[in-house]
């Protein structure tokens, strides 16, 4: 009798708990359901009825990401919940990964652009595979799509959406603000040692002082023989030859290849503006440029600013993100835009080079204008992150003070100036930069050489 009633008893506890963990679950679940109970459900014109995907599996594919990594900050918790609460609510399942890796991308985009298959991608390409895909009728024309507006610029980049645009048709999108890239990192210890406030550089870019003359005067002021052994042992900067060219290039209204109106690519290198900027480069690196010790591994340049050793280092913004180059830095850093240059704009900005998602052209148009209404959909901001600035809180966490984000990313974002070098399959940069950096080849040489092989690259881009 008393085994019965001690099992009756359990029962009657694990119901009990059964009982409270499903009211809490249920509770649980009207929280989040309340979360977004002011949200208007969007409706498709054609029926009047909230879209419904009849749970259309999406893959947005990159070469990069794990859907299973844990979310980084509270922003990313608040967007994923958003996201599944929009695929819950239009009955389709979205999810961005890793579809091949970063060298095998190109291939396998093109093998399933040709062959098609029962997969709806969208997939996120670079350079390497924009302009053959378009020639080969691989990506689908947006223009045609009708339930999307790429042109809205506070959910797409309209610098990626003109970057693959011939004529009226266009066959790249990517949401958000241009992704900041090409900057100037400064250690303001070293600034301070020679007697500069530590943001001077912040100070005369809100000036609009910060020019390639104001800069060189630093260089100079902070390249020189410290203990008068007839020596340079302290050097202005250190910096990527690559993506101090870019930004020279940029900065005084030239580039390395240029876009007409009517979508053609033509060598820009040897225009005004680029060949001062080509110049200008050569004289900053036999200057202020620390030279590669011998042995030195390729980014010694990078290495010897992290270690406090020279003052500049211009590079892409990623390093200074939570995980990026310059996060054990012991020494105070800042990161102002590129210089100005004398035949510039006169606009602080940063050259921009953002990955392209494009719909492959094998789907018929049904199919996607589907894909693409839904992602569009799943691309909603976040509630509570939809504030014109909601998109600077990635980027505090990384940089050592708010200027670098309120200030330069401001700047940065605000302008898209779509680089096209990239685009052209085949050309090589390092062509111009290395001789120009290493001090072998004047500007005038280095064009001359690689000129007749880049127009045959870009004949056959053009045609």
């Amino acid at each position: 009798m008393m085994k019965n009633t001690c099992k009756k008893a359990v029962c009657i506890a694990l119901a009990a708990v059964a009982l409270v963990s499903t009211v809490s679950a249920a509770k649980k679940k009207k929280k989040g359901g309340d979360l977004y109970k002011g949200i208007t459900k969007q409706k498709n014109p054609e029926t009047n009825k909230v879209y419904n995907f009849d749970g259309m599996e999406i893959i947005i594919g990159d070469w990069w990401s794990n859907p299973d990594t844990p979310a980084s900050s509270k922003q990313q918790e608040d967007e994923r919940a958003w996201r599944q609460w929009t695929c819950d609510t239009y009955n389709v399942n979205i999810v961005q990964k890793a579809t091949a890796g970063w060298g095998s991308q190109p291939q396998f985009v093109s093998n399933f652009c040709i062959t098609g298959g029962d997969e709806n991608y969208v997939f996120i390409i670079d350079g390497r595979s924009a302009n053959t895909g378009v020639k080969a009728n691989l990506f689908y024309d947006l223009s045609k799509i009708k339930s999307v507006d790429y042109h809205n610029a506070k959910k797409y980049d309209q610098g990626v959406v003109e970057k693959l645009k011939k004529g009226d048709s266009f066959y790249a999108f990517n949401w958000g603000k241009p992704e900041p890239k090409n900057g100037m990192f400064f250690n303001k210890r070293i600034l301070q040692e020679n007697g500069y406030d530590p943001d001077y550089p912040y100070d005369l870019q809100a000036e609009g002082k910060w020019t390639w003359e104001t800069f060189e005067e630093m260089c100079k002021k902070m390249t020189r023989d410290t203990d008068n052994d007839g020596v340079i042992d302290q050097y202005g900067m250190s910096s990527f030859n690559t993506e101090f060219t870019y930004s020279a290039l940029d900065s005084n209204g030239g580039s390395i290849i240029g876009r007409d109106k009517n979508g053609k690519y033509f060598n820009n290198a040897g225009s005004e503006q680029s060949m001062e900027a080509w110049n200008w480069v050569q004289h900053m690196w036999q200057n202020y440029q620390l030279p590669q010790p011998e042995g030195a591994n390729w980014d010694y340049f990078r290495t010897a600013f992290i270690n406090g050793e020279t003052a500049f280092y211009a590079d892409q913004e990623y390093n200074g993100q939570p995980n990026g180059n310059l996060a054990s830095m012991t020494d105070d850093w800042g990161f102002v835009c590129f210089p100005l240059g004398p035949k510039g704009d006169g606009v602080y900005k940063t050259i921009h080079d953002s990955n392209m998602c494009v719909i492959p052209s094998c789907y018929d148009a049904e199919r996607i204008e589907k894909i693409a209404k839904a992602v569009d959909l799943w691309l909603e901001p976040t509630p509570g992150y939809d504030d014109p600035d909601a998109w600077k809180e990635g980027y505090y966490a990384g940089f050592r003070d708010s200027r670098a984000v309120d200030e330069t990313l401001e700047l940065m974002a605000a302008t898209a100036n779509p680089r096209f070098d990239t685009l052209i399959s085949g050309l090589s940069q390092g062509d111009m930069i290395w001789g120009i950096c290493g001090g072998y080849q004047t500007p005038t040489e280095a064009y001359e050489a690689a000129k007749g092989v880049w127009q045959g690259l870009i004949d056959d881009c053009n045609r």
